[in-house]
């Protein structure tokens, strides 16, 4: 973050700015389609330098003197020579990743041989900027050719609706069924990381080729857990996986993302993809849907480390933990501490970064938005977020005492 001080560039860490890169992956080196028209007035793909360099546009109209001291207007009709419009290529390009505004963060993108980045810097004022420095793009060989999983809640592999619907905000057990394929050269993988926003994630069960097996080493952590494998998976032995988890579900909708690696290796992980592993599961997908029988807080289970806070510096209680959980969040929102005093005034307000659905905690010191310790004194602490045309604020007593 930058400011304009007399003239004069200067890093501004409370700048009002903002940098959102966005990716997407195609199989082919351009994401656009061109057209141009036949003479039976369709159209036919053409080549970009064709398109560009040859044909024309087209005019909706040509207007002409009717020799009787008016004019005429005739419409052209769409022939050879003609461009007949440009279209995304859907079919092999992906869609524009939602916007990433923190570093080290996975863009969640599908296979290709093409990437495209495109990087969108914001400002609120004509005085502040915002400097790219750098950006850096890292490749490796990938591991398998593709690897493809499906998840379904246990017990209903064939859901109704085709995806796996639960309840919102409730332990679930899912099944998340994986497979592999290999070209010749692949080196393949020996453990397997499943993302799945919830800090309660509980491993159950891992079954090769529909038999129980021991895994080599199991590590459960935040928003998910990894599984190490008891034999390298490779063009040599590619069974099909299980891993039986439970956790629970946060957003409406929710993509169980994973990713595959070497764990002595230095190879990149490589992402899992939905698709159909076996006929045991009728998914397809790694997508979740969760249902509640009412619009759910966004905000809940707001839970203090400790009733008092006692910012005098001694070591004891100079620091609150906030713990709670957001719902039904379709992205990241930007999460904010608000303190106010029993007269319903505002005393402080802190900015927290962005936070996403599931389980979420802060910190707080007992100062406001200018560093400055409040009075000793009985007071409202709140975790606000604003969310499209929603906001939420949920409060609770805070004693500071020093």
């Amino acid at each position: 973050p930058m400011r304009l001080v007399n003239g004069v560039a200067e890093e501004a860490p409370d700048a009002n700015v903002q940098i959102e890169v966005e990716a997407r992956t195609g199989i082919d080196s351009n994401p656009d389609i061109y057209y141009e028209f036949t003479d039976m007035g369709t159209r036919v793909v053409v080549e970009q330098a064709r398109y560009q360099g040859k044909l024309k546009n087209q005019s909706a109209a040509v207007t002409n003197a009717d020799g009787l001291g008016g004019t005429l207007t005739l419409s052209t009709r769409p022939k050879p020579g003609l461009r007949a419009g440009i279209e995304y290529d859907q079919q092999n390009w992906t869609f524009w990743s939602f916007p990433t505004t923190e570093s080290d963060r996975p863009l969640n993108l599908n296979r290709g041989s093409h990437l495209q980045i495109k990087v969108v810097l914001h400002s609120e004022r004509f005085d502040e900027f915002v400097r790219l420095d750098s950006l850096w793009i890292e490749t490796s060989p990938i591991l398998a050719s593709r690897v493809v999983a499906e998840i379904a809640q246990l017990g209903q592999p064939n859901p109704a609706r085709g995806v796996a619907e639960v309840p919102l905000g409730e332990m679930t057990d899912f099944t998340y069924d994986i497979k592999a394929e290999f070209a010749a050269g692949e080196v393949g993988f020996d453990a397997l990381r499943i993302s799945t926003g919830s800090t309660q994630t509980e491993f159950k069960a891992l079954e090769v080729d529909g038999i129980a097996t021991d895994p080599a080493g199991i590590e459960v952590a935040d928003n998910g857990f990894v599984v190490q494998l008891p034999q390298r998976i490779s063009s040599a032995y590619s069974p099909n996986l299980r891993v039986t988890f439970a956790a629970e579900v946060f957003d409406f909708a929710r993509t169980f993302e994973g990713e595959v690696f070497n764990s002595g290796g230095t190879e990149l992980p490589q992402p899992i993809e939905s698709g159909d592993v076996s006929d045991a599961i009728g998914t397809n997908s790694l997508r979740v849907l969760a249902a509640s029988a009412a619009n759910p807080q966004l905000v809940q289970d707001v839970q203090f480390s400790s009733g008092v806070i006692t910012p005098n510096g001694d070591g004891v209680n100079d620091e609150l933990v906030i713990s709670y959980s957001l719902f039904a969040l379709p992205q990241s929102v930007p999460v904010q501490l608000q303190v106010f005093s029993l007269d319903g005034r505002q005393v402080a307000q802190v900015q927290h970064g962005q936070q996403g659905s599931g389980p979420q905690r802060l910190s707080w010191d007992g100062r406001d938005q200018r560093g400055e310790t409040l009075v000793p004194g009985l007071y409202l602490l709140g975790i606000g977020i604003e969310a499209e045309d929603k906001s939420a604020l949920q409060l609770r007593p805070i004693n500071i005492a020093y």
